[in-house]
């Protein structure tokens, strides 16, 4: 079997009680807050995949386990 040429990014999340999936644009669609130097107009003013983990990572404390074929960012203290 071929491995992957894009890994695809996942970032779980509780959301009030359930546990959710999302992609990292969509989760940082929804918290554009957190990227105040963004205005989410075009792909040039959106976060890159690697900035949104990064911000989860360092703002959040999430945590990221990688294979050859997805990333997961999850907060292990909610989950």
């Amino acid at each position: 079997m071929a491995k992957r040429i894009n890994k695809k990014h996942f970032i779980i999340f509780n959301n009030g009680g359930v546990i959710s999936s999302t992609t990292p644009k969509n989760w940082a669609r929804a918290h554009q807050g957190c990227f105040p130097n963004k205005n989410f107009s075009n792909s040039d003013d959106t976060p890159t995949v690697e900035e949104i983990e990064n911000y989860l990572i360092q703002h959040l404390d999430y945590k990221k386990l990688s294979n050859d074929e997805i990333v997961v960012c999850y907060d292990y203290k909610a989950i």
